[in-house]
């Protein structure tokens, strides 16, 4: 075997005893190289290379390759840590005769204290970690920093603590407000291996308010001085007539925590008016069956609460109407009933309630009125009463006209980008007056089911004057007239063919 081929198999054997493919990744692997480039050096030594001196002895050239034979990857990580805690404070060259000198000093006192080499080498790759907090809250705005927290690496029985410099935590900095922060765990060496624990953040109260429907005593209201309020206790909760709420004067700017033993059934007026109201950060309870004008003229609020969990919540009646800075609203649970002028004027709405759970949303009357930013909108099959929905929504372009509307009244009125439709007018709906008036850009084919008692004045007026035109199809019999007609409107003009 020559030269090279004695490298390379010594190279191979050293990659091998270290575990080479499998380093954990804060350690670079070009520092890895350079150490088994400098093991392979001494390794090539001949045997009659006379002694090397560790340790203030000299020992005979085979017995430091022997011991550099049995170096592993815990020997080469301890290494790299000496390095990276030494390398700003030194020249390159200094770094290499540092990492040889390193290297001697190993092999001559390893094999002794083997047990505290491997706790301060890298760990070995836990299968879990597991997470306990030093405090129970932390203040709103305060720092997060490892020492928060007590880490176990967990690996099948065995259970151990690991130094605060081999995890990372996120955030950085506990949110200045909400009931808690969940906080993720992480191992520096292993990424992959994660874990979360949420803590409380701690704030000053400012003023409690008692809201228990049988006993005042067992559900409160807290408000923080920084605007957060939390409903806190067990029992029934009261409800509030329009202006009533106990919070209504004062600095109410978000809804942060409802305790889970707090049985709210309606949040009716909750913050009507308040002008300072920012948003919710919980969820609304399963417990909730009402939200009447619960948000009316918040015009500081940017976004809805998330409803997804309220299975009960049957009302939502001008909820959120007013709220002017509102851009996008939120899934609306299977139980909803009634959603009329939910989001009236909300001029900067651009997406409108997902209703896909929805089978029982029947009055959607106004809900959308003014929302002249509105981009979409979805209107379930189950809804009946759709007058004035999208009213004036200039940048609607595609509706659904549900199987079950019964009222339609003036439900696309002055939708001026509106090109498409799709569904049919049923043979249920008997008010359709300025339906679709002023929606130039109508286009493609409707068909329309006639009753005895379906009126349609005014449904077209002003409609699909531009563009490729409207074919509209009457099918039944109406007022006055019993025959089947086809209508055909197209740019400014409509033509009527009656058949027999």
């Amino acid at each position: 075997m020559d030269m090279m081929d004695r490298i390379s198999a010594y190279r191979e054997l050293i990659r091998k005893n270290i575990d080479y493919e499998n380093y954990p990744p804060i350690y670079n692997k070009q520092e890895v190289d350079e150490l088994i480039d400098l093991i392979v050096e001494t390794l090539m030594l001949p045997p009659d290379a006379g002694t090397i001196r560790i340790g203030g002895k000299e020992r005979p050239v085979s017995i430091v390759k022997s011991m550099f034979l049995k170096l592993d990857k815990d020997h080469i990580c301890y290494i790299l840590n000496c390095l990276h805690n030494t390398e700003k404070k030194k020249s390159s060259l200094c770094i290499v005769e540092l990492i040889y000198v390193i290297l001697l000093i190993l092999v001559g006192v390893v094999f002794l204290v083997l047990p505290k080499f491997r706790k301060e080498a890298a760990p070995e790759k836990p299968e879990t970690i597991k997470v306990e907090a030093a405090e129970k809250s932390y203040a709103a705005g305060s720092r997060l920093s490892e020492k928060n927290f007590r880490v176990y690496g967990i690996s099948g029985k065995q259970k151990q603590l690991l130094d605060a410099d081999t995890y990372s935590v996120s955030p950085a900095k506990v949110p200045a407000h909400g009931h808690g922060v969940t906080v993720e765990v992480s191992s520096k060496a292993y990424p992959d291996i994660k874990a979360e624990i949420t803590v409380l953040i701690d704030r000053d109260e400012s003023v409690r308010y008692k809201i228990g429907r049988e006993n005042p005593d067992d559900v409160e209201a807290v408000l923080y001085s920084n605007g957060d309020l939390e409903i806190t206790g067990k029992g029934s909760v009261r409800n509030f007539k329009s202006d009533s709420a106990p919070w209504k004067k004062d600095s109410v700017q978000r809804l942060t925590w409802i305790d889970p033993e707090a049985e709210v059934e309606s949040m009716d007026y909750w913050f009507t008016g308040n002008d300072e109201y920012l948003e919710t950060l919980c969820r609304i309870p399963d417990t909730v069956r009402s939200m009447v004008e619960t948000f009316k003229n918040a015009t500081a609020m940017t976004s809805m609460p998330d409803m997804s969990g309220a299975v009960r919540l049957e009302d939502i009646t001008s909820c959120a109407e007013g709220c002017t800075a509102l851009e996008k609203a939120m899934e609306l649970p299977g139980n909803i009933k009634q959603a009329k002028k939910a989001f009236y004027g909300d001029t900067a709405l651009i997406d409108g309630a997902d209703t896909t759970a929805c089978m029982q949303l029947e009055n959607m009357d106004s809900m959308y009125y003014g929302c002249v930013a509105l981009a979409s909108v979805q209107i379930p099959d189950s809804a009946k009463e759709l007058s004035n929905i999208c009213n004036g929504c200039v940048n609607l372009k595609e509706v659904h006209i549900p199987s079950a509307a019964q009222k339609m009244n003036s439900s696309f009125f002055g939708c001026t980008a509106l090109e498409s439709i799709t569904g049919e007018i049923p043979s249920s709906c008997t008010d359709s007056g300025n339906l679709f008036s002023g929606c130039k850009f109508l286009s493609g084919t409707l068909t329309v089911f006639c009753t005895s008692k379906t009126t349609l004045s005014s449904s077209f007026s002003d409609a699909a004057t531009a563009g490729t035109g409207l074919t509209i199809k009457f099918y039944g019999t109406m007022q006055k007239n019993r025959r089947k007609r086809q209508i055909r409107a197209s740019t400014g003009e409509q033509k009527v063919r009656m058949k027999s």
